[in-house]
Parts: structure tokens; sequence; C-alpha cells
């Protein structure tokens, strides 16, 4: 499936901060199961797609974050280009030109600006390591997460 990527409202039919009912409608996929989890002050439920997975604020059941781990099913297009079918590297230049990257140490790198992270386990070592994963989010969340600031779902919600 074709994922076209609007930064910090969309990935395909995920919009941010729509109603959990109505993307499920929307994006027509089979569910493979349901979680309910709590980090801090926020409470999660997570949908599980197999091969992404849709987390949304269990207060208002509304979308912030989505991610995408590879498989030959989908395809995660931004600026053109197939961001799965990229090395590492392609892909920290091509978000590089939107953005100046934060690199977490073996983690991988990400754009606050843009909203997307990548898992790239070894990337500061090895600019080629693979893509592990591709993670969307609402605005303010990768501040909050590479910043090392309180993460409060409810309080970015609110500002979108």
């Amino acid at each position: 499936m074709k994922y076209i990527i609007k930064p910090l409202v969309s990935v395909g039919n995920f919009i941010f901060n729509e109603q959990r009912s109505n993307i499920i409608q929307l994006v027509n996929l089979r569910l493979k199961g349901t979680e309910q989890k709590q980090h801090a002050i926020n409470n999660y439920i997570i949908d599980d797609y197999e091969g992404l997975l849709a987390y949304y604020n269990e207060h208002n059941n509304r979308l912030f974050y989505v991610l995408f781990v590879p498989n030959l099913e989908n395809e995660l297009i931004f600026d053109k280009k197939n961001l799965f079918s990229l090395t590492s590297q392609e892909l920290f230049e091509l978000l590089s030109t939107y953005d100046s990257l934060t690199v977490e140490d073996y983690v991988g790198f990400g754009s606050k600006k843009l909203g997307i992270d990548v898992y790239s386990p070894n990337f500061t070592d090895d600019n080629n390591a693979s893509i592990e994963g591709i993670s969307f989010a609402i605005k303010g969340y990768f501040d909050s997460i590479y910043d090392d600031i309180p993460l409060n779902i409810d309080q970015l919600q609110a500002k979108v």
C-alpha cells in the first residue's frame, strides 16, 4: 500500500488528531490487535495492523503517532521517493534538506520540524545501516522526545 506523507498532518489515511473510529474506516486494513499502555501521565491505545502501529490518546481517541516497519507491501512516499527504498544515508540527506536533524547515538535520526523519526541502529557507526522503522507524529512530539521534556499528549493535541 502506498502512503503519501504530509509532515505533521497525515501518512496516507492516518490523519493526525483524527478520531480512531474514523481512521479505522478510512484505512480499511485488517486489525491484528489492540492494546492499552500507560507511560507517565499518558494513556495510549495502540492498534496493530501488521507492519504498522497507530497510537491514539486514550482520553480523546485521537491519533498522535504512527510507526511503520519495512515490508514489501508498504511504500512511504515523501518528496516523490519511497523512504523504505533509500539507504539510511540517503534518507538522512533527504530529510536534511528540510531540517537540521537530531542524531541519536545507536538509535537513528529524526526531524522535529517534519515530525519524522528513523530507527536505524548503529547509524552513527555505519551510515548505511538498515532502516528498521520510521515514525511520524504530531507537532511537538519529537521535540519532547529529543529534548527530554516531559511528554503530555493532551497538551500537544490541544495545540494542533
